[in-house]
């Protein structure tokens, strides 16, 4: 217990109390953090491609050229400017350093989600608490996320801000017109980092409405006033390409044979461990979502309290996961979107049936010695699938990221060989990044996203188009080097490539360098 100086009635007053609750809380959130963290010791990357792109984003942002106008950028703009300090530190101390602290910041945000999971779910007890804080921390999604700078993360951490503000009120009460604001500010800065939080915004609009009627307008109104705020000066800058890239690409993007899984593969993805040793196969991913439903249906059968927090974990877990199963791509981490919802919700369900279940063992007649026994044996299997849980997470980021990852790469070849300030065109800019070779110079073409870019001519579905082969051939021009993770003349698709395109680059760069993945190219001058 924590105390202030005051004294009332010759006592100290308690300024926070240290309750088995926060104990919980904090534990959980520390557990992973300290996964998180320990990831940095170990050799390569796991989420790479988009690190790059947040990451160098941020620094053209901070260092004058704006997203949309300048160059294409397929989110909204709140990450850029939640990372604009590291933006900052990078301009200082190098991109490679920014890397690094991103990397921080990144553990920092996925171990406060577990806390402030398991602390929304405090209401049903420390049962709740344990069963979604642990399993958000052990998951190896989790830590797949953490590795490097991803838009999940944060989406997840205001909306549980947000809920946290909303729901915190006493059982009976009902949230302040305050409350309503500050929660809608949050899923609307949420919004602006990915437009995702939509459909938890969706669910809990849908939940509050019964209660609340036309005060939800004040909730509503908050986030779109947030959304808005954060996004019009993008706006502004550049209304066409803001719209087309932020919203019209994001709709109608398509899946490309990389990402176009199907149901099942969704569902994998789900569970967090999809990739992992303990991959579930498919018929044991569809028995387990089916005995999900089951627990869901026998949990809310029971006529017990139903508070609005219960009803949105269910309401919410049906809108991502039926979203994630619609959508037109799936990667693998997107796992840890409707993780906190899922887990929040097998929570809640767990203690829901917690009084049934405790009189059902209550009526076997057994010894006393007995019952302590089978205690004990649960505690001792509960501490053992924790251990595990560690060691799979672990041994999955070391093994996952040898195989899969970028250790070894020759990223130091980057730097000895491009002078510093020189203007080089990226086919994947996080090589510019983790070098320390991202040009400052606005007359450097500043191509950031080459996926997000397709996603305008095709998706790499179709042939590229003469136009968006000479789009690159102008990069090409401006540029004085050209840093590949192909050879100009391979079967790789990246680069819109066209015969006229790489005759041109073959007349007017020479091989500098090339190995394992790294490709430098010096313009002939």
């Amino acid at each position: 217990m924590l105390m202030v100086g005051r004294k009332s009635g010759g006592r100290m007053r308690p300024l926070f109390k240290w309750s088995q609750a926060t104990a919980i809380a904090v534990a959980v959130g520390a557990l992973s953090l300290g996964l998180s963290l320990w990831q940095l010791t170990v050799p390569g990357f796991l989420q790479f491609y988009d690190s790059g792109v947040y990451l160098a984003a941020t620094f053209h942002l901070v260092s004058g050229a704006l997203p949309y106008r300048d160059f294409t950028f397929v989110q909204p703009p709140g990450l850029l400017l939640l990372l604009s300090p590291v933006g900052f530190f990078s301009r200082v101390f190098g991109t490679h350093d920014g890397f690094v602290l991103a990397r921080v910041v990144g553990a920092v945000v996925t171990g406060l989600n577990v806390s402030l999971l398991a602390w929304l779910v405090r209401p049903r007890g420390r049962v709740a608490m344990l069963i979604a804080g642990l399993g958000l921390a052990l998951m190896p999604v989790a830590s797949s996320v953490s590795s490097g700078v991803k838009l999940e993360p944060y989406l997840i951490l205001f909306v549980l801000l947000g809920l946290l503000v909303i729901f915190s009120t006493p059982a009976d009460g009902e949230a302040s017109n305050r409350r309503l604001v500050v929660g809608g500010i949050l899923f609307g800065v949420a919004a602006a980092v990915k437009l995702w939080a939509f459909f938890p915004f969706i669910a809990l609009a849908v939940c509050l409405m019964p209660r609340y009627r036309r005060r939800v307008v004040v909730f509503l109104s908050a986030s779109a006033i947030s959304f808005a705020a954060i996004c019009l000066p993008f706006f502004l800058s550049a209304p066409s390409s803001f719209i087309s890239q932020v919203f019209t690409e994001q709709l109608t993007r398509k899946a490309n044979n990389t990402n176009n899984g199907g149901v099942i593969f969704r569902l994998k993805a789900m569970t967090g461990f999809q990739l992992t040793s303990l991959q579930p196969t498919d018929r044991e991913v569809v028995i387990a979502f089916v005995a999900l439903v089951v627990l869901v249906a026998v949990a809310f059968s029971r006529r017990i309290d139903r508070n609005l927090l219960d009803v949105f974990l269910l309401l919410a877990s049906l809108v991502t996961v039926g979203a994630l199963l619609v959508g037109p791509d799936t990667y693998t981490y997107y796992g840890y979107f409707t993780a906190p919802f899922l887990l929040g919700l097998v929570g809640v369900c767990v203690t829901r049936l917690g009084v049934p279940t405790r009189r059902l063992v209550n009526g076997i007649r057994a010894p006393r010695r007995l019952r302590r026994l089978g205690t004990e044996v649960l505690a001792l299997g509960g501490a053992v699938l924790v251990v595990a849980l560690i060691v799979e997470g672990t041994s999955f980021y070391s093994n996952y990221a040898y195989e899969y990852g970028y250790d070894g790469y020759p990223f130091s070849a980057i730097t000895n060989l491009i002078p510093a300030g020189s203007c080089v065109v990226y086919d994947q800019v996080v090589y510019g990044v983790v070098s320390n070779r991202l040009s400052t110079d606005p007359n450097c073409p500043e191509p950031v996203d080459l996926g997000g870019m397709w996603m305008a001519w095709g998706d790499q579905l179709i042939a590229p188009s003469q136009t968006f082969a000479a789009q690159w051939q102008s990069y090409f021009e401006a540029a004085q080097y050209a840093v590949l993770s192909a050879p100009y003349n391979s079967t790789y698709v990246g680069i819109p490539w066209t015969p006229s395109l790489r005759a041109w680059f073959g007349r007017n760069y020479y091989l500098s360098f090339g190995q394992l993945d790294v490709f430098i190219y010096a313009k002939i001058s």
